[in-house]
């Protein structure tokens, strides 16, 4: 090892208050308050980690010592002896202290002992205590007086990343400045300097993947870029670059959203592999594809690139790919992430988990608006088809008397409108003309052609007992098999508990599986309809609460849709029967 290498850390450490990056909001206030005379006596720096708190320190206390620092624009010199013994360490009237290891009050009592006399060379004795929040409440207590009426002398700077753990005796004696979080571009910019100068060659791409892999520290970058250049050497490209931080290409994240829009569940085992036998951190990967699903949620909310912090060439691939989502449908790809991120930190085996979330998001059925359904309602009733409502012969709707406002039933249905638990309804509604708007991202489910027409026939109102959908309930599991294999995995954990009105209760033994289960809401809530035949909604969650919730069930009823029809204020002649039931029975609104 040479005995002159300096870490780029150490030798690019900023000398001015100019030179520091990202803080100008605190290098400007305290050369302000050293031009005016307003300097206070004890200071709290706060911020994450590498954003120069300690190196702001070292030059105020440079400053306000430096005898050539007012015709320097309150800046240090940098070659005065004052300066160069604060810059090498060797001040007597600059104590850094590390607060970790200087935490009990024989320590702080011998600190008091000695800050009493005078500085032997500047103006001003100053204390730096780094990681102050370490100091014990009894050293805190020890410090107080001093740090209250402290000689005319003495400056205290406070350095610390967990400012909550400062006493707040401690806080409301100081002077605090939080020390944001450094800007990508400014890291960069710096980066970029210091390459030049010390002849290094690299691309743009690779001092972005390194300044976002700091997360915000100007240190871990010039750290980062330490580990690279001795891996690459004076030329860093950015394929080895990655090889050497074992870094997710952001193409591979590519592939897996390539993947979900195509629906091809297989490739979820084969991206699964990859991420394995590459040695690549799951949790790592989850938290990259869950920015790179904000991406593309960015450009599809925004309809441009600009608040993407990644290379120009990306940006062109994001707002091609963007295409193939909605927003819906990010959203509950960013929740099923989030999910997955949230048990790696419980799990014991995290590749199931990961497998398991890749699964569920490829079979993810296509969202669809509400203002979107309701449009496709308006257009089929304009070309004189309702969904889901057959034609009424001419003979039909003058059949029997009618009094006023009454609604034309047949044995306890509507007329021209069919059951409410007709399953024709969601497959006119959700048939071909989902598949046109989006054929890479795939269609709802459609009913199998091997299913029989016992299965296909809707529940009669005698059979929406509690007592007969139970009988059914290993059927529908079953049914499960071919409809949804996420679904089926997690079936054995479900238990049916009764049906209220139109929602069915199920108990599930955790937390886990019941956000597995709110996960695959759309799925669910499509597979009881066709295999019970009615628009039926579920709720999950411990089994003693369902089946408190469940009650005494109010059966599904076609009287249901008739009283709502029935009580339809005026005005609403117009509008299908099925629009009136949306409206009154859930609260929809036109748009």
């Amino acid at each position: 090892m040479s005995d002159t290498f300096q870490v780029t850390a150490r030798k690019w450490r900023p000398m001015r208050f100019d030179d520091v990056v990202g803080q100008e909001h605190i290098t400007r206030t305290l050369k302000n308050a050293i031009a005016a005379g307003r300097l206070a006596h004890a200071f709290l720096f706060t911020g994450q980690r590498g954003c120069g708190k300690t190196t702001v320190a070292r030059i105020l206390a440079k400053a306000i010592n430096c005898p050539n620092a007012p015709k320097n624009g309150y800046e240090p010199c940098n070659t005065c002896n004052i300066c160069l013994a604060i810059t090498q360490g060797r001040s007597m009237d600059v104590a850094e202290i590390d607060g970790a290891s200087n935490n009990g009050v024989d320590d702080v009592r011998m600190l008091r002992d000695n800050v009493k006399y005078p500085p032997l060379e500047g103006a001003y004795k100053v204390i730096i205590i780094d990681e102050v929040h370490m100091l014990s409440n009894s050293a805190f207590n020890a410090l107080l007086k001093t740090l209250e009426e402290p000689p005319r002398h003495l400056v205290f700077v406070f350095a610390t990343t967990e400012v909550q753990k400062v006493l707040p005796t401690i806080l409301s004696r100081t002077q605090r400045y939080d020390f944001r979080r450094i800007q990508l571009e400014e890291i960069t910019g710096r980066l970029r300097t210091i390459c030049d100068a010390e002849g290094i060659t690299i691309g743009e791409d690779a001092l972005l993947i390194i300044a976002k892999k700091a997360d915000g520290s100007m240190r871990d970058a010039q750290s980062v870029l330490d580990q690279v250049i001795a891996y690459c050497g004076m030329t860093v490209e950015t394929a080895r670059m990655r090889e050497a931080l074992n870094l997710i290409d952001l193409d591979f994240y590519f592939e897996v959203s390539e993947a979900i829009a195509a629906r091809d569940a297989r490739r979820a085992f084969s991206l699964s592999g990859e991420i394995v036998s590459r040695g690549y951190d799951i949790e790592e990967f989850l938290s990259g594809l869950l920015e790179h699903f904000r991406n593309l949620l960015t450009v599809t909310i925004t309809s441009g690139t600009a608040l993407l912090e990644v290379s120009n060439a990306h940006k062109e691939r994001y707002a091609t790919h963007a295409k193939e989502f909605s927003e819906g449908d990010l959203l509950r790809l960013i929740h099923i992430g989030r999910t997955a991120y949230e048990r790696l930190q419980t799990t014991h085996d995290p590749r199931i988990v990961l497998e398991v979330s890749l699964v569920e998001m490829m079979l993810l059925e296509r969202a669809i608006e509400i203002a979107e359904l309701l449009s496709e309602i308006r257009a089929l009733r304009g070309s004189g088809i309702a969904p889901g409502v057959p034609a009424i012969p001419a003979e039909k709707k003058s059949e029997g008397p009618q009094r006023n406002g009454e609604v034309p039933q047949k044995n306890g249905v509507i007329s021209g409108l069919p059951n409410a638990a007709s399953p024709n309804a969601e497959s006119n509604v959700n048939g071909s003309s989902s598949d046109a708007r989006n054929p890479k991202f795939g269609s709802r489910s459609a009913a199998p052609e091997a299913r029989t027409a016992s299965d296909r026939a809707p529940l009669a109102e005698a059979t929406m007992e509690p007592q007969a959908i139970a009988s059914r309930w290993n059927e529908f599991g079953e049914f499960l098999r071919t409809k949804s294999k996420p679904l089926f995995s997690i079936f054995p954990e479900i238990e049916f508990c009764g049906i209220r009105r139109t929602t069915v209760f199920l108990a599930v033994p955790g937390k886990i599986q019941k956000d597995m289960l709110m996960s695959l809401k759309d799925e669910l809530q499509l597979a009881l309809r066709e295999f019970f035949g009615a628009a039926l909604l579920f709720e999950a969650g411990m089994k003693a609460d369902m089946q408190t919730r469940a009650g005494s069930p109010v059966l599904v009823s076609p009287e249901i849709v008739t009283q709502v029809l029935a009580a339809a204020p005026a005005g609403t002649e117009s509008r299908s029967e099925l629009e009136i039931a949306l409206i009154e029975r859930l609260g929809a609104q036109p748009v």
